[in-house]
């Protein structure tokens, strides 16, 4: 099981964007406009998350990503499409809890992750904390987890607290 200074929280760039499936998403990243509800696609350094219907995450771990050249990239490709795009890069925070993240999950979580696709990504509860997460393509068993920033110590601790009582005899 994960030690405790795995739940480390980092912040990158991430965009909510808000529009219907078009074919102008595909100049963002090849297959957007077609990606299913509760699924993620990867494109270059870009994770892009289909969160419901009309709703798409865009995160960008890298410490050089600037959110406004992104924001710059949709505003292009839209090409006066309606949308609407807003940076969370700071009302957000991720970690990556790693392999095997499923153990740890389940004492918070009513997500079955083995009966889930591996391309998945959506909106849940773990514990208190309501959660965007999305299966680690680059490692099996490992997940992201996004939380509001508020929030993000707090779930570290319940995390800390949940991953010693699961170690315990």
């Amino acid at each position: 099981m994960a030690e405790s200074n795995t739940f480390q929280m980092r912040f990158g760039s991430l965009l909510s964007l808000r529009t219907r499936p078009a074919p102008w998403l595909d100049r963002l990243a090849g297959g957007l406009s077609q990606l299913a509800p509760c699924r993620q696609l990867t494109h270059g350094p870009a994770l892009w998350l289909r969160l419901g219907p009309d709703e798409w995450w865009c995160w960008q771990d890298d410490a050089g990503t600037d959110a406004s050249a992104l924001r710059h990239a949709v505003e292009e490709a839209a090409a006066g499409a309606f949308h609407a795009c807003v940076d969370l890069s700071d009302a957000h925070a991720l970690c990556l809890l790693p392999a095997p993240a499923g153990p740890l999950l389940s004492a918070g979580c009513d997500l079955d992750l083995e009966r889930l696709p591996a391309d998945f990504a959506g909106r849940s509860r773990l514990g208190p904390f309501t959660v965007v997460l999305a299966q680690e393509p680059a490692q099996s068993g490992a997940v992201r987890l996004w939380v509001e920033a508020s929030l993000d110590h707090s779930l570290a601790l319940w995390l800390e607290r949940t991953a010693t009582v699961l170690r315990a005899p």
